[in-house]
């Protein structure tokens, strides 16, 4: 599924007043998304300039950056079920400072 469509799914679940940390996320997905192209314009200016791409660093780039946005996913979720169990004295929280 994907990342926006998650976001929106789980922020469906959400009560009404937390909805707005979906849109924290959404801010986040875009801003890493941007980050993303400007590494890739730049890369490409590099490659064009006669610099050597290393190919193992470019893949570590990216593996980060897809496990930094499924963080961010987990995160999301984890907060969500947090707040739909919130008063459930048999749930075990997944932030046990709350999501206050």
């Amino acid at each position: 599924m994907p990342a926006l469509a998650k976001i929106q799914l789980l922020k469906e679940q959400m009560p009404k007043e937390y909805q707005s940390i979906s849109h924290f996320v959404e801010h986040a997905m875009q801003s890493i998304d941007t980050l993303v192209e400007e590494h890739r314009k730049y890369t490409a200016a590099q490659a064009l300039y006669g610099d050597k791409i290393v190919g193992s660093e470019e893949r570590l780039y990216r593996e980060t950056v897809l496990d930094v946005r499924e963080q961010l996913l987990l995160t999301l979720e984890k907060t969500v079920e947090d707040l739909l169990h919130k008063g459930d004295k048999h749930w075990n929280k997944h932030f046990k400072d709350g999501v206050e």
